[in-house]
């Protein structure tokens, strides 16, 4: 059993559901160690499109030739190491950071006003 990284794990939350996100993880943690690489996990989600029938035919798919699931997921190819980070970019913690906004976006000295979560088309919560 290996957990997914984290960089597959964003992806697997940005793709799916809530919930559904969860449920992923935890069926790619119970793989055989066999199964459980990153390549073999990725290709498990990226072949599903964010979608949870298409997960699930792809466990399947993996029972009956790993093959298949990275050709499904497009790491099947001499290129997959390449796909793979494109498709996973690492985050903060692999040393791509974001640059700090230099001002507001308005180009004003005041920042640009709030909106109401109450009324998200009035800014400010005012007229």
């Amino acid at each position: 059993m290996t957990a997914p990284t984290e960089r597959l794990i964003r992806r697997i939350r940005r793709d799916f559901g809530r919930g559904a996100d969860d449920e992923v993880i935890r069926r790619l943690t119970a793989l055989a160690p066999d199964d459980s690489s990153e390549r073999l996990q990725a290709a498990l989600v990226l072949g599903s499109g964010g979608q949870w029938s298409r997960f699930e035919q792809q466990l399947r798919r993996l029972e009956l030739d790993w093959r298949d699931v990275l050709v499904a997921g497009g790491l099947a190819g001499d290129d997959w190491p390449a796909r793979l980070s494109a498709e996973l970019p690492p985050g903060d913690e692999g040393g791509q950071r974001k640059a700090p906004r230099s001002g507001p976006r308005n180009g004003s000295q005041q920042p640009a006003p709030r909106r109401d979560r109450r009324n998200p088309r009035r800014a400010g919560g005012h007229r």
